[in-house]
């Protein structure tokens, strides 16, 4: 139904408090253009109902354009070893969501000119609010 759906176009970092109560939050292409993506996943359960799913979608390209490096979630060695997003995620996300699917690679084109195309793989995890 038409009356349901609304749009909105805001900071995912800093959401006025009335943006919660979902049962479904999808961000899409969002964790790494974010400036601080771990303030977004440690606040984003507030917007979500127990037991509302928030779907993640990324190929995880960290720019530093886009994100300071120190803001980095994933992508870099941290003592000697590769933390890799997924593994940050699963730290961040623990505490109030359970992993219910994935992480599964899922193909995007981005079409860049007439000519010229973007294939990319991204990263899709699908988390449960407990």
């Amino acid at each position: 139904m038409a009356t349901k759906v609304e749009f909105f176009q805001g900071d995912a970092c800093n959401l006025k408090p009335v943006f919660a109560g979902y049962d479904l939050i999808l961000a899409a292409n969002l964790i790494d253009r974010l400036y601080s993506p771990a303030l977004f996943l440690k606040t984003v359960h507030q917007r979500l109902n127990q037991g509302g799913l928030l779907m993640l979608t990324s190929p995880y390209t960290w720019l530093t354009e886009h994100t300071k490096r120190e803001e980095w979630i994933g992508g870099f060695k941290k003592d000697g070893e590769n933390l890799t997003t997924f593994d940050s995620l699963k730290a961040i996300l623990g505490e109030h969501f359970r992993l219910v699917r994935g992480p599964e690679s899922v193909p995007f084109v981005i079409r860049e000119t007439k000519r010229k195309f973007q294939h990319t793989l991204s990263e899709v995890t699908i988390w449960e609010r407990k």
